[in-house]
């Protein structure tokens, strides 16, 4: 309940951080009222639930908080819909797995389809995004009988989530959430990011 707590608290913090940041760009800068179509780049830095298991070692699930980021390569060939594919980093947390001491790193790629969905405000993008992903995790840690163990896995599997950009010219900034199911959690990721396209 205390880690859940924490985590909702990042979470809104963070997406105060995002809209302040939007509405400060939104000051700066003059919106184009035209879609920016074309191939794009971006990274994004934010807050990841890390969720991962260890099922020959305990039930319990390992679950913590840390801070993430990711590497994203977007084309969008017409207004409504595009693709992309990153490159996620959920970080490294310490904690505990069953009672006893853990540590988990989750990372890897996915790929998305992206609908963005028809709204009146040129400058505004609201999107959703379905894919798959290939992760690999690993959770370590020690226990008093067997002493050090390790579970290694590798899971491809459906990924899902929304967001919304702010777009200056080629520049956006963007807010997302995703969520994946790999290796008995299921890791979430908060993100702001900046994006550039080219023509």
């Amino acid at each position: 309940m205390h880690h859940g707590n924490r985590f909702r608290r990042r979470t809104v913090t963070m997406l105060l951080l995002a809209t302040a940041l939007a509405v400060a760009t939104l000051v700066s800068a003059p919106a184009r009222s035209a879609d920016i179509l074309g191939l794009y780049v971006g990274a994004a830095i934010g807050q990841a639930q890390v969720s991962a298991g260890a099922p020959a070692i305990s039930t319990a699930e390992f679950k913590e908080n840390h801070s993430a980021y990711k590497l994203m390569v977007g084309i969008r060939p017409i207004s409504l819909l595009g693709a992309e594919v990153a490159y996620v980093d959920f970080g490294h947390p310490t904690g505990t797995l069953g009672g006893f001491a853990a540590d988990a790193k989750i990372d890897g790629t996915a790929g998305f389809a992206i609908l963005y969905l028809p709204i009146p405000v040129p400058f505004i993008d609201i999107y959703a995004k379905a894919g798959a992903a290939r992760l690999k995790s690993v959770v370590r840690g020690t226990a008093p009988v067997i002493g050090a163990f390790r579970a290694d896995s590798t899971d491809t599997t459906l990924a899902a989530g929304v967001g919304v950009q702010l777009k200056f010219g080629s520049l956006a900034v963007r807010g997302e959430y995703e969520r994946f199911d790999v290796a008995g959690g299921n890791p979430g990721l908060l993100t702001v990011g900046l994006t550039k396209t080219f023509l």
